[in-house]
């Protein structure tokens, strides 16, 4: 860095330079922290959650750089007493990442086109032809969105504030932000028209290192066409390709593949990944997000990466946080069921002691609730003593099995509706 390069100039050249990940431009965002030591010409762009440092995607540096930079922050991460995340990582750094030590885990994958040779024709894009004929036939029109304009500026954020609103949770932070015009002179918009209004909209950002345009945001209104956000890649593809770029990504496929782990077993992420897929799918519709973009059948697929060092556990958190900008809850509560983030704590903890009062209640005055309870009781107690061995079904014995019943049900009971409270 040179004594009369600003901070944010140097940021730029940088992410000019040497911006390989799809995320790079997203590093010149407001609201970022940074790591960028004056004897290293990088920097990585991170948020601070739960004393965790959340990096996005890779640190921007020449790939030689790589393994110095992220020792670096980590060691930076260390000296302050955090934790610190990559999530986005690219394949090339998730393999720097394995090899300084650190944990890289496979969280999805990112579909590529290689612009020289794909096109619409044949079996595997069948789906995209048809889908790309049958939106010029209803008559929508694709263009670049060169010139800013307030009119178009307008329909572009009504559209975004419609598209939110028709899904199911609640808007995200970090990566997935909705910011369609920031650094706007450095992306490529696309708009989608039908009968005189915008029905769609696209940003792509630049990735310069790999010679590459990355789809960062597609917009669309719940009433567009079919047809409409299939046929707004497709132009882009094509203009892509004419201004002589190399590749085309559609963004990561988050838990595409995720089951399968190239830098160790990770048990426990298997099963999350099993369990989002089929717990979660209809708050973030993972399933047909990557259905969607498997459909274009792309030239090949990357694997993308979240890397951290130490507890997976307080990097999950941390990483839920990011991108939960209102809270944990409301990440996983759907949208019907997002005023309980405002009850007061006061409020959920009557509701729980509630449930607790009325679910013993129920096991005492009701015995034939607590039957399951008790007659494992008694298949324990067949197992622990010897054979021949017969337990005095004496009315004490019984009325403390009653006890311990009620026991066990008044806590599971109060686990249950603790957590209904809190959702």
């Amino acid at each position: 860095m040179s004594t009369t390069e600003f901070a944010t100039e140097r940021r730029q050249r940088l992410v000019d330079t040497h911006g390989y990940n799809g995320l790079a431009l997203l590093t010149l965002y407001d609201g970022w922290r940074y790591f960028e030591p004056s004897d290293v010409d990088g920097f990585v762009a991170f948020e601070l959650h739960r004393n965790t440092a959340v990096a996005c995607g890779d640190p921007v540096c020449s790939e030689s750089d790589l393994p110095e930079l992220m020792t670096r922050f980590a060691e930076y991460c260390e000296s302050r007493k955090w934790k610190f995340t990559f999530v986005g990582a690219s394949a090339r750094v998730g393999k720097v990442a394995h090899e300084l030590g650190f944990n890289a885990v496979k969280v999805g994958e990112e579909p590529f086109f290689d612009l020289d040779n794909y096109s619409l024709r044949g079996k595997g894009a069948k789906k995209i032809r048809s889908a790309t004929n049958l939106a010029r036939r209803s008559g929508i029109t694709v263009e670049e969105y060169k010139t800013p304009s307030p009119a178009i500026d307008s329909e572009i954020d009504e559209i975004a504030r419609e598209w939110l609103a028709s899904r199911k949770s609640a808007p995200m932070g970090f990566l997935l932000r909705s910011r369609p015009f920031a650094k706007r002179e450095k992306k490529r918009i696309f708009i989608a028209t039908f009968e005189g209004r915008v029905v769609g909209a696209m940003t792509c950002s630049p990735a310069p290192a790999r010679n590459m345009l990355y789809v960062e945001e597609q917009l669309r209104r719940p009433d567009a066409p079919y047809g409409t956000t299939e046929l707004l890649v497709e132009e882009a593809r094509v203009a892509a390709k004419a201004d002589g770029l190399s590749l085309l990504s559609l963004g990561t496929s988050p838990l595409q593949g995720a089951a399968a782990q190239p830098y160790g077993n990770f048990r426990t992420v298997k099963l999350l990944v099993r369990a989002l897929f089929s717990r979660a799918n209809f708050i973030y519709s993972f399933r047909s997000l990557n259905h969607y973009k498997k459909k274009f059948a792309p030239t090949f697929w990357e694997d993308t990466f979240f890397i951290y060092r130490g507890s997976i556990l307080g990097a999950t958190v941390a990483l839920a946080a990011a991108f939960s900008p209102e809270g944990l809850p409301s990440l996983m509560l759907p949208k019907r069921m997002q005023w309980l983030r405002v009850v007061p704590a006061a409020a959920l903890w009557t509701a729980a002691l509630a449930g607790v009062f009325l679910t013993g209640f129920s096991a005492w005055e009701f015995p034939l609730l607590t039957l399951p309870v008790r007659e494992s009781f008694e298949l324990l107690s067949l197992v622990r003593f010897p054979a021949g061995f017969m337990v005095d079904r004496t009315e004490g014995t019984l009325f403390a099995h009653r006890i311990i019943s009620a026991v066990v049900l008044l806590g599971v009971g109060a686990a249950v509706w603790q957590r209904r409270a809190r959702a």
